[in-house]
């Protein structure tokens, strides 16, 4: 059970829950390819180094690999973002987590941002601006998965 599911108050329902694209980790994934594919061909090149790649490089890039990847993976496994029937919720982080709320009356806009990447795999970045001055009241999450879809039902759920 997600956070903001358990945060839900009695009769509250989730129009809709978004996360943060898995899409994200792949930018690092094939960084991490490449420089596997390249110490494999010096390696080869050079003959005699093909055990101090299987033994030391390819450990090396792995481990490299997951050191850049974890971060992301823990950030989308960490940040929830949900419109329910009342109100707009968004929770980031794990050890300092935290958390915003936002009456739907009190939504301003919601604006997206997509790279090309994001456009063909369907994530973007997602504000949601609410009515008081002060910007760190916002809901921001970056990559997030069905962006388009958030924005579309949120506008529909606050022009009720």
């Amino acid at each position: 059970m997600s956070y903001i599911e358990r945060e839900l108050n009695e009769g509250e329902k989730i129009v809709l829950m978004g996360r943060v694209s898995w899409w994200t980790i792949v930018p690092q994934t094939l960084l991490a390819l490449g420089i596997g594919v390249v110490a494999a061909v010096t390696a080869g090149m050079l003959g005699a180094l093909v055990p101090l790649f299987w033994f030391i490089m390819l450990p090396l890039v792995l481990v490299l690999w997951l050191a850049v990847v974890a971060r992301q993976i823990l950030r989308v496994l960490s940040t929830e973002i949900a419109i329910t029937d009342r109100r707009v919720m968004s929770k980031t982080g794990i050890l300092r987590t935290e958390v915003k709320t936002t009456p739907l009356d009190k939504v301003n806009n919601v604006n997206v941002s997509q790279s090309f990447f994001g456009n063909m795999l369907g994530y973007g970045d997602i504000e949601v601006t609410t009515a008081t001055a002060d910007t760190n009241d916002n809901h921001s999450i970056k990559s997030l998965a069905h962006s388009d879809r958030f924005r579309n039902t949120l506008t529909e759920t606050t022009s009720q």
